[in-house]
């Protein structure tokens, strides 16, 4: 870790790569184990995919739900 004087008369400081890594590693932990691409699966869609949203019952069927003739 270095201090610098920045052109506004406060100081810049600088951090080396493995103090950075030290900082990280002291904020998040440890990082969960690497995820390698021949333990993941591939995911297939079993609902066709819907073009229209749903417009409710049609009157057929509401009529036939309140008995209406």
């Amino acid at each position: 870790m270095t201090s610098d004087t920045a052109e506004d008369g406060s100081a810049r400081i600088t951090f080396s790569d493995p103090d950075l890594a030290f900082l990280r590693h002291a904020r998040f932990g440890e990082l969960p184990a690497r995820v390698r691409p021949s333990d993941t699966v591939e995911l297939v869609e079993t609902d066709p995919k819907r073009d229209w949203p749903d417009l409710g019952p049609s009157r057929a069927q509401v009529e036939a739900q309140h008995g209406g003739g």
